[in-house]
């Protein structure tokens, strides 16, 4: 009988990795040992111990600031809208159309890499993946599954912290105890959807069901994982808030959003990490692929000196 792609029982694209000889896109020496587990250090070192990482942290960041930095304008241009002021505060928003749509190509090619670290994690590989081709086709796919997984992840997660928000009454010190330990869970829910959705050819997996049974099979492992991917979400929501309204003078909020954008791309890069090695460690329990993901593939390893 043939199996589908979520019998726990079926053969997983590691297995399946570890057994074809001759044809694989890596040796044993590049793969990572499955016995070992996901530790915090590693996935910190992980996106300065090779090129393409280092790459994507250095020459990224500056163009997302410059295209990011409208934000500023966007934001004094539409505060006429809270004042009755609507044509003053809406003539800036044609202007900046074109450059952001640039801003979510850009944005949309950094995803696109942070989706090939988080499958060649879970292929096992050491290295980074290759800086991706500029297609706008693959873009796109990259983005759609991104967005999949946002619209499935994070509108059914964030639904308790919206119902606790809207009876909590004045919110305290309490409050936003409880508030952050949600939204934790709920970045831990949208992280597996975002793994599904990612390592899946079929965007159909990437189901509440699947993800809710997945983080079932895996268990109590998964909790590191979680834990640090809730506290990077706080971290660069709560950095884009004070970076956006709470700064003194824009000189330092237009230095600080180059900083949040490097630390967003790090932070990206060990949190996808730490998710690909947890699919990785537990890859014979979860039984996901029957054969080689189509998608987010890198044929060649990261580094400058093996990939030129």
């Amino acid at each position: 009988m043939r199996r589908s792609w979520y019998d726990p029982n079926s053969e997983s694209l590691v297995v399946q990795r570890e057994r074809v000889e001759g044809h694989a896109l890596i040796s044993s020496r590049y793969r990572r040992s499955r016995d070992k587990p996901v530790g915090l250090g590693e996935c910190l070192l992980y996106p300065l111990q090779d090129g393409p990482g280092i790459g994507l942290l250095v020459f990224l960041p500056p163009l997302l600031w410059l295209l990011s930095l409208p934000v500023f304008d966007l934001i004094a241009a539409l505060e006429p809208l809270t004042r009755g002021n609507w044509a003053l505060g809406l003539i800036t928003i044609p202007i900046l159309t074109p450059l952001a749509f640039s801003f979510a190509m850009l944005f949309g090619y950094a995803l696109l890499f942070l989706g090939e670290t988080l499958v060649v994690s879970a292929l096992g590989e050491h290295d980074h993946p290759r800086w991706p081709a500029w297609d706008s086709h693959a873009i796109s796919e990259g983005l759609g599954r991104w967005i999949w997984a946002g619209i499935f992840g994070l509108a059914l997660g964030v639904f308790p912290v919206a119902l606790y928000w809207l009876n909590c009454g004045d919110i305290d010190w309490f409050d936003r105890i409880v508030f952050a330990d949600l939204v934790i869970v709920c970045v831990g829910y949208a992280g597996m959807m975002l793994a599904v959705s990612l390592l899946h050819d079929s965007l159909l997996a990437a189901n509440p069901i699947n993800v809710l049974a997945t983080i079932g099979r895996i268990g109590w492992s998964y909790l590191p994982t979680c834990l640090t991917a809730g506290f990077t979400v706080l971290a660069i929501g709560l950095s884009l808030w004070a970076i956006l309204f709470r700064m003194p003078s824009m000189e330092l909020a237009a230095l600080a959003l180059w900083g949040f954008w490097i630390g967003s791309l790090y932070l990206g890069l060990v949190v996808l990490r730490m998710l690909g090695l947890t699919y990785y460690i537990h890859a014979d329990d979860l039984g996901w692929f029957r054969g080689l993901p189509k998608w987010g593939l890198s044929r060649r390893r990261g580094r400058l000196y093996a990939n030129s």
